[in-house]
Formats: structure tokens, C-alpha cells, sequence
């Protein structure tokens, strides 16, 4: 008998869990993927990036931006009010993202997740912040 109740509290508390984080995370959602016919030998991790309450737009800067190097570009915005633009071209050096919110406020932090898939992992020579760097993965052959 105390198994059993044992996994009713655990799954209560597994799904109460599960509702937090969706309330944790923000429901409208832009993805916007481009892609060549080119060969990708490694992916671009790009770190979560937020817009903070109150922040319309943000622009990250892309690593793999020659256009023959590129095979692959993916970002997914999720944002509170409404989904957000997200504008980017393969081989540019900057993805542009602009919150739509009809009040203007722009409340919570909106989160932004972006991959590359590159013939190259050659990271640039000079960088301000390390913390912005992509996390580079060899992929098969």
C-alpha cells in the first residue's frame, strides 16, 4: 500500500513539476530555418540569448558567415505577448530579432536558440566576449 502511494505523490509532484515549466516558458514561438545543399562537417551551438523585459529587438552575431560555408541555420524565438520576427540570410554576420507586443511593454524575457550547421570551425580572432562564442561539434562523416 505505501508503494502505491508512494508513486502517486511522485507522479503528482512529476506533474506539477511539468506545469511550472510550462508556465516558465513562453508560449509564442517564431523557427526560422535556411539551408543549402552545401556540406556540413560541424555544428554551431550558439548559447541561449534572452530579451529582457522591456527590450524590443536584438541582433546575434553569427560565426559561420561565408555563404559557401554554410549548410544549415536554425532559430527558435519564444516570446510572451505575441511570436516574434526573426530575420537572418545564410552568410550574414547578424540574425535580427524584433518582439511584437501590441502594449508595448514587452513583459518577461524572451529566449532565443540558434544553431549552424558549418564546413568550417574556425572561430573569429578577435572576440570581446567568450561567453558568446558557439559550442563547435565535429559531425559524422
Amino acid at each position: 500500500m505505501s508503494r502505491i502511494l508512494t508513486s502517486i505523490f511522485i507522479l503528482a509532484l512529476v506533474l506539477e513539476l511539468e506545469a511550472k515549466l510550462k508556465k516558465a516558458s513562453p508560449p509564442h514561438c517564431t523557427q526560422v530555418a535556411k539551408d543549402t545543399d552545401y556540406v556540413s562537417r560541424f555544428k554551431m551551438d550558439y548559447p541561449i540569448m534572452y530579451l529582457v523585459q522591456g527590450q524590443r529587438e536584438a541582433f546575434q552575431q553569427m560565426y559561420c558567415i561565408n555563404p559557401s560555408e554554410v549548410n544549415k541555420a536554425v532559430t527558435t524565438v519564444c516570446d510572451w505577448a505575441a511570436p516574434p520576427q526573426v530575420q537572418f540570410t545564410l552568410g550574414d554576420e547578424y540574425m535580427h530579432v524584433v518582439r511584437q507586443d501590441p502594449t508595448g511593454h514587452f513583459l518577461g524575457n524572451a529566449v532565443i536558440t540558434t544553431y549552424q550547421l558549418c564546413s568550417h570551425n574556425i572561430p573569429p580572432h578577435s572576440m570581446l566576449n567568450q561567453t558568446l562564442l558557439p559550442i563547435v561539434t565535429k559531425l559524422e562523416s
